[in-house]
């Protein structure tokens, strides 16, 4: 009762406008009907302190009084008839009357009591209040809420000795037997299963389908065998009609849903979740929150716990955002992705004095003294985000977070704590029922604290961390929407192609160009990032080092004519072979050595033209004697074509794709084609830069002939 005088002080307040007027005029509008004695003076002015008075004397009579009367009575139907028992009279509303003073309004609280169609509204009691102010005048705010007090005294007075006698089950007998059921400890005890709520379930779902005499209800969210009551508007996340196939169709006794003891507690919970957030009804439903549990794996002291308590309330950062990639990626287009560097990126996820109104993750309130073994955090996607996008943030921090604060870490779609401590479980991270596209990325579920980002080591290890940011670093520069925002949903798509191979980088490179509008090549330092990021997905580099060697080979004896020359241009070798492969007749070519002969004549008929300028491109050019000339003479170059073709059909076709003209048509071509277009770049670039005199794009015709 106590909470009520606080429920109607904070509800009602002095600056909410009062609705006593329109009780007034209710009265008064009863009173012309002849409903009422015309003796009676109804007419009182708007006054919040009418309505306060009113609505906290109906609560005390009808909303605690009277409910507890109809729980005695249900609990007394349980019981045989030789043992019910029946509450003493008690008019709750006439006994406090008398204790404001109000003895003589007795009869006509009577005469507003038999009144029908009120809709629910406490005519009477706003009757009792503006009497009560009428002769009480000039009452201050601390006057009646001292009043409110005195009322409660009053009603504890009254209610406490009925209330003794009576023993009433206190609603959570249903909790118990479930907890009982469902909750099972480490004991070793044998626990036989149980038939009785399965029959009871059973009987109830078979009566539910009568229509008639007989039937039961049945919960419209699961056929439990718990206590089932009409479910409550104010009870329902989204409206009071939600559809169920648990309810007869064109019945409107059946308008509102059946429910279930334990599934209103579940919707409670619910509820008392959302209204923690900003969130209402069915947008809240919507959110897909994923859960990162913090458990400390440090030397426990006082002065460590309220560290990492501080640190928890402080964290805000929610989105791998364009601030986070800045801190990564350095503005010379350098990947940073060091372990020095990860510990220096909390100034990014932390922020000090968070004000509660700017704080969009979810957190549970802990006691500041007292020692946690986890902590909880919960984390909001973007608006109408993906499945792909409500795990971004939380599986980076889950590996980044160790790094900072030295916790162990759980990423979870599960609200329930997986683990009590961090001494339940040996690995330092634990991501759990991850979406796909993040699985791909991180390659397992568990990693321990130095394999987050390990050390340097021969052959070189993969890194979760360095791995997802460099996921996360790409799909910001490439796959954004219109309005600028990035389009995590389409993450999948790059984890996808990642995973099917990452030359893929350099698919994403040549995406990301098409988007620019000032620039028509790739600048050399991007080159060197994105090199870098294939690394971070295959760290021994095993394609890669294919794609080097494929790049070497025909850079040996071919060159385009310019540094800025298009790719058709610098990858002519290989469109040369891949096209010979893709249309040669096997009948011809049915072998190894057949198939790079055919490859290498191709290639020198190439050559032949280069050098007849009737073909772009030009023979790899030497500065000899202060002049330019080519490279290699015609039996050097033609080894060098037969190196190449060999090397291409053998490890490439052969090895690779395993003899399968289809798999090296269309996409794995265009990889290769990326790749080596960039990598060829590189490479010219490191050659230009350490030639003294300046390459010309075309060789003098003589030089040429001579040659």
């Amino acid at each position: 009762m106590g909470v009520s005088i606080e429920a109607a002080c904070k509800l009602i307040t002095s600056t909410k406008a009062s609705s006593a007027k329109k009780r007034s005029d209710s009265l008064v509008s009863f009173q012309k009907d002849g409903d009422l004695p015309g003796e009676l003076n109804l007419e009182f002015p708007e006054d919040y302190r009418i309505d306060r008075l009113a609505e906290f004397g109906d609560i005390l009579c009808r909303g605690i009084w009277n409910k507890w009367q109809e729980r005695l009575s249900d609990s007394q139907k349980e019981l045989p008839k030789a043992k019910r028992q029946s509450p003493p009279e008690l008019d709750l509303t006439q006994k406090l009357a008398e204790h404001l003073g109000l003895a003589d309004q007795i009869p006509a609280l009577k005469a507003i009591q038999s009144l029908k169609k009120t809709g629910g509204v406490p005519l009477d009691w706003y009757y009792l209040a503006a009497q009560y102010f009428e002769r009480n005048k000039g009452l201050d705010e601390t006057q009646v809420r001292a009043v409110l007090t005195d009322m409660v005294e009053c009603a504890v007075t009254l209610i406490k000795p009925i209330a003794e006698k009576f023993e009433i089950p206190d609603g959570w007998n249903d909790l118990r037997t479930y907890v009982s059921r469902i909750v099972s400890l480490p004991t070793g005890a044998v626990v036989k299963p149980e038939t009785d709520p399965f029959l009871l379930e059973l009987a109830r779902y078979s009566a539910a389908k009568i229509t008639g005499r007989g039937r039961e209800n049945v919960c419209a969210m699961s056929s439990s065998a718990y206590t089932v009551t009409e479910q409550m508007e104010a009870a329902t996340l989204f409206t009071p009609q939600v559809y169920s196939n648990r309810q007869i169709l064109f019945n409107a006794q059946a308008a509102k849903r059946q429910i279930c003891s334990i599934w209103s507690i579940e919707i409670m919970l619910r509820q008392i979740l959302m209204n923690q957030t900003n969130a209402t009804g069915g947008d809240f439903e919507g959110r897909k929150y994923r859960y990162l549990y913090l458990y400390p794996a440090y030397f426990f002291t006082p002065e460590t716990n309220k560290f990492l308590q501080k640190a928890y309330s402080w964290i805000a950062r929610t989105r791998f955002d364009a601030d986070i990639r800045k801190h990564l990626i350095s503005d010379k287009q350098i990947a940073k992705f060091t372990l020095d560097n990860y510990q220096q990126i909390d100034s990014l996820l932390i922020q000090e004095n968070l004000p509660a109104e700017d704080d969009r993750t979810f957190k549970i309130s802990y006691p500041d003294n007292q020692p946690l073994t986890f902590f909880f955090l919960a984390l909001p996607p973007g608006k109408d985000a993906t499945d792909t996008e409500s795990w971004v943030m939380p599986t980076w921090l889950a590996f980044a977070l160790p790094l900072i604060l030295d916790v162990k870490t759980v990423a979870s779609e599960s609200p329930v704590p997986p683990f009590i401590s961090g001494a339940d479980f040996e690995k330092t991270v634990v991501i759990d029922g991850e979406h796909q596209a993040i699985r791909s990325l991180i390659k397992q579920d568990e990693y321990r604290l130095d394999g987050i980002v390990p050390p340097p080591s021969n052959p070189p290890k993969f890194s979760p961390l360095n791995a997802l940011s460099a996921a996360y670093c790409i799909h910001l520069e490439v796959n954004r929407k219109k309005d600028g925002n990035p389009d995590w949903g389409k993450l999948s798509d790059l984890a996808r192609d990642l995973e099917t191979s990452p030359l893929y980088v350099f698919h994403y490179l040549n995406k990301w160009l098409r988007k620019q509008d000032k620039i028509d090549s790739v600048p050399l330092a991007k080159i060197r990032l994105y090199l870098n990021f294939y690394y971070y997905f295959e760290p021994e580099g095993k394609t890669m080092n294919q794609m080097r060697e494929l790049t070497r080979l025909y850079r040996h004896f071919y060159r385009a004519k310019s540094q800025y020359a298009k790719a058709n241009a610098v990858l002519k070798p290989i469109d040369e072979a891949a096209d010979v492969i893709l249309k040669f007749d096997k009948s011809l070519a049915n072998n190894t050595e057949s198939l790079t002969d055919i490859v290498a004549g191709r290639l020198s008929k190439l050559m032949n033209n280069v050098r007849r300028r009737a073909a772009e491109g030009k023979p790899r050019l030497a500065f000899v004697d202060g002049k330019w000339k080519p490279a290699l003479n015609s039996e050097e170059e033609r080894q060098a074509v037969y190196d190449f073709a060999k090397y291409f059909v053998e490890v490439i076709f052969n090895g690779s794709f395993k003899g399968d003209r289809a798999r090296l048509a269309g996409t794995q071509l265009n990889l290769i084609r990326d790749t080596c277009d960039y990598l060829y770049r590189l490479e010219d670039d490191k050659e230009r830069r350490e030639q003294k005199q300046e390459e010309p794009d075309e060789v003098p015709e003589t030089e040429t002939e001579s040659a």
